[in-house]
């Protein structure tokens, strides 16, 4: 039998050259899956620091569900809100309901803007008694400065109602337990004056 001749020898180099011009002009999505395809036929598997780290499945960013309020926390209920809170006037009281329904109440009852009739069901609701015209309530409670116009005789909650709300109130004072001025202070002695007879 006769030998082979040398040129029928193929080198590494050879071959990758080969390799290399066939998969010239193709997408590189393209070439890994050919030379995916190629290794697998041949039963070859690349050393570990050759082998392409294998990339983590992309998933879409799942969208951030809304804060939903909870019980532990916050309060659903106007009426439980509202003796938390404890408002001392009705224009007070305005921005404690705008409040409630921006960020408190359930997520399907939640309103970015109150009106006159949404103020008398909320004080129905809160216990407190109706006003004559809770047009003028918000009105007065705008130019308070804790509500903003929102346009049709509605009102929307403004930063100052906000953090009256938020951070003021309850606001109930002088903390528990504190003594009042009357009880720090001590009682008086009473000097008795002894009555000095003169003598005749």
């Amino acid at each position: 039998m006769s030998s082979p001749s040398d040129s029928s020898v193929k080198s590494p180099l050879d071959a990758a050259q080969k390799i290399v011009a066939e998969l010239m002009g193709m997408t590189s999505e393209h070439q890994s899956l050919a030379l995916k395809f190629a290794i697998e036929t041949l039963g070859l598997q690349l050393p570990a620091a050759l082998s392409p780290a294998a990339a983590p499945p992309v998933h879409p960013p799942q969208p951030t569900p809304p804060h939903t309020a909870t019980n532990a926390d916050h309060s659903t209920n106007i009426r439980s809100f509202t003796e938390m809170k404890a408002p001392k006037s009705d224009q007070q009281f305005t921005a404690v309901v705008a409040y409630f329904y921006q960020f408190e109440s359930k997520p399907d009852e939640r309103k970015e803007a109150i009106d006159a009739d949404i103020m008398k069901e909320a004080a129905r609701l809160a216990g407190r008694p109706q006003v004559a015209r809770w047009n003028m309530t918000l009105t007065n409670a705008k130019n308070a400065g804790y509500l903003d116009a929102a346009g049709s005789g509605k009102f929307k909650l403004s930063s100052v109602g906000e953090n009256l709300v938020a951070i003021t109130l309850p606001g109930n004072g002088a903390p528990a337990g504190s003594k009042s001025k009357s009880a720090n202070k001590k009682p008086k002695k009473k000097s008795s004056k002894k009555s000095v007879k003169k003598k005749g």
